[in-house]
C-alpha cells in the first residue's frame, strides 16, 4: 500500500513540474529588469516590475528635464521608452492646444516589447511656420487600436528667441551599446545671441557635457582645455583650427575617429556647412592622426 502512495505521488509531482514547464514555454520570463517573451503568451506584457508592483512608466522623458521651463528654438527630447514597433510620437502644440506638428522617432530597442533609448533633435525653425512664444510638447504612444494618446507625457515650454540656440554631438553608450566610433547624438545649448553660431556651438562642444547629461550617459573623447585658435568660412566648407591639447592622448584609430565625429557633426548642423576640415596650430594634412 505504501508504495502505491507513493507512486501516486511521484506521478503527480512530475505532472505538476510538466505542467509548469509547459506555462513556461508561452509565458512572460523576467531577464534583467525586463519583461521577455518566452514562446508566444496569449496574455498580455505584465505591467508590474519585475519582482515588484510598481508600474512601469512606458515612456521616460529625461531631456527636456521634468523641472525645465525654457527652451530655445531647438531643442532635444531624449530617453527611454518601449511602444508599438518602437515607434514612439511626439508632438507640437500652440498654447491654446492647437496641434501644430506631428512627428515620430525610432527607439533604439533590438526588438518588440523591450525599453530602448532615444534621441530625437527638434528645430522649430525647420518644422513651424512661425514660433510661438509657448509650445506644448508631447511625447506619446499613439494606439494602435484607435490613434488615442496613451503613455503620455506632456511640457509647457517657454521658447526663447533671443538667445541662440545650438546642437553639441557627444557619446552615449545607451543609444549606441556597440560602443561604436563614428555616432554622436545631440545635446541642446542656448547661448548669447550671435552672428558666430559654429564658433558658438564648436565653444559649447569643448566644453563637455553638463553634470546633467553626464548623468544621463553622455560623454567626450575630447580634452578639456582645447581652445579653438580660428573658425572660418569659405564656400560650403569651414576649418576649424584648434589647440593643439587636442591631440594630447588621443592614440588610436576609434578614439580619433570619434573625436573627428563629435567636431564633424556638431560643425555640420548647419546648412550652409556641407564640410568641415579640422587643422591644429595651422596643420591640416597631419592633424589628429591615429
Amino acid at each position: 500500500m505504501k508504495k502505491i502512495i507513493l507512486l501516486v505521488i511521484i506521478v503527480v509531482a512530475i505532472g505538476a513540474v510538466l505542467v509548469l514547464l509547459r506555462g513556461n514555454e508561452d509565458n512572460w520570463i523576467c531577464q534583467n529588469g525586463q519583461w521577455v517573451k518566452h514562446g508566444n503568451p496569449s496574455k498580455p506584457m505584465p505591467t508590474t516590475l519585475c519582482g515588484g508592483q510598481e508600474e512601469v512608466r512606458e515612456i521616460e522623458v529625461y531631456l527636456p528635464a521634468a523641472g525645465d521651463q525654457t527652451v530655445g528654438t531647438k531643442f532635444v527630447i531624449y530617453g527611454k521608452g518601449r511602444a508599438f514597433e518602437n515607434t514612439i510620437n511626439y508632438r507640437i502644440s500652440d498654447d491654446s492646444g492647437e496641434q501644430l506638428y506631428l512627428g515620430s522617432f525610432m527607439t533604439n530597442a533590438p526588438d518588440a516589447g523591450i525599453f530602448g533609448y532615444f534621441d530625437q533633435e527638434v528645430d522649430l525653425a525647420k518644422l513651424l511656420k512661425t514660433i510661438p512664444p509657448v509650445i506644448r510638447l508631447d511625447v506619446l504612444e499613439l494606439s494602435a487600436k484607435d490613434s488615442s494618446d496613451i503613455n503620455k507625457t506632456s511640457f509647457r515650454l517657454n521658447v526663447d528667441q533671443s538667445a541662440t540656440a545650438v546642437f553639441a554631438y557627444f557619446s552615449n553608450n545607451d543609444l549606441d551599446p556597440e560602443i561604436s566610433c563614428n555616432k554622436t547624438f545631440a545635446v541642446t545649448r542656448l547661448v548669447p545671441k550671435t552672428q558666430s553660431v559654429l564658433r558658438a556651438a564648436i565653444e559649447e562642444l569643448l566644453n563637455g557635457p553638463t553634470p546633467v547629461e553626464a548623468k544621463l550617459g553622455f560623454g567626450t573623447l575630447i580634452n578639456l582645455g582645447v581652445t579653438i585658435n580660428s573658425v572660418k568660412i569659405s564656400g560650403d566648407t569651414a576649418t576649424i583650427d584648434l589647440s593643439k591639447k587636442i591631440e594630447e592622448n588621443a592614440g588610436g584609430s576609434c578614439r580619433v575617429a570619434a573625436i573627428r565625429n563629435q567636431i564633424t557633426n556638431t560643425a555640420e548642423q548647419f546648412p550652409n556647412i556641407k564640410n568641415a576640415v579640422i587643422s591644429v596650430e595651422g596643420r591640416t594634412e597631419d592633424a589628429l592622426q591615429p
